[in-house]
């Protein structure tokens, strides 16, 4: 089950990545790795329909997450986004309690 659990965390960081990074990739490189991930075919289905080999399926994939990570690290954009994210969630809450506060004194006076 954590397996589960460890692959699905990492196919949806890869996919925010992906997101984000997409229009860095070359035409190839998206193609595979959209042919596995969005179409979620095996590496040699993926073969089969892009009409190159297995193992050039598993060479551009690594570098496909290879270089995903790469620009992550120099641009942080997922980071930031997710830090984001959280604090927005963070105000949200805050803000509902305030309100909820409010009208609690507001009934009360």
């Amino acid at each position: 089950m954590s397996n589960d659990k460890d692959t699905l965390k990492r196919r949806i960081h890869y996919n925010l990545l992906y997101d984000f990074y997409s229009p860095l990739l070359t035409e190839k490189q998206r193609k595979v790795y959209e042919t596995l991930c969005f179409s979620d075919l095996t590496p040699s289905e993926a073969a089969q329909v892009l009409g190159i080999s297995r193992q050039a399926v598993y060479i551009l994939a690594n570098n496909v997450m290879d270089k995903l990570e790469s620009i992550e690290r120099e641009l942080c954009f997922a980071m930031n986004t997710r830090q984001l994210e959280a604090r927005i969630h963070e105000l949200e809450e805050e803000n509902a309690a305030l309100r909820r506060q409010l009208a609690e004194k507001e009934e009360k006076d």
